[in-house]
């Protein structure tokens, strides 16, 4: 299975106003799971976007940069726009437990 490379940030603020600020600015908000816990990120719309053209979301692994720590995730869920197809939210589940959420 074909890894595909993409950098995630942070993200501090949430909400439906700011997740549009974000696309705004080229970004595509998100969310890392680890067990019971969640952290919210973002990350470029159009890295994300040319790993998940024509693929199948469910099927794919990430090699993620974050917070200078490098790791696998696969893609749990990607929320679209109805009509447009555009990429709304995605959600990322680690494949390795290091420890990135604190």
């Amino acid at each position: 299975m074909e890894a595909f490379d993409i950098n995630v940030e942070n993200r501090t603020e949430l909400g439906s106003s700011v997740a549009r600020k974000l696309k705004r600015e080229g970004m595509v908000p998100g969310v890392l799971y680890q067990g019971g816990e969640s952290l919210p990120i973002e990350m470029r719309e159009d890295e994300i976007r040319h790993v998940l053209a024509g693929k199948m979301d469910y099927d794919l692994i990430l090699n993620i940069s974050f917070n200078n720590r490098q790791f696998k995730a696969k893609v749990k869920e990607v929320q679209r726009e109805a009509i447009s197809g555009e990429i709304r939210h995605v959600d990322l589940m680690p494949l390795e437990t290091n420890g990135y959420i604190h």
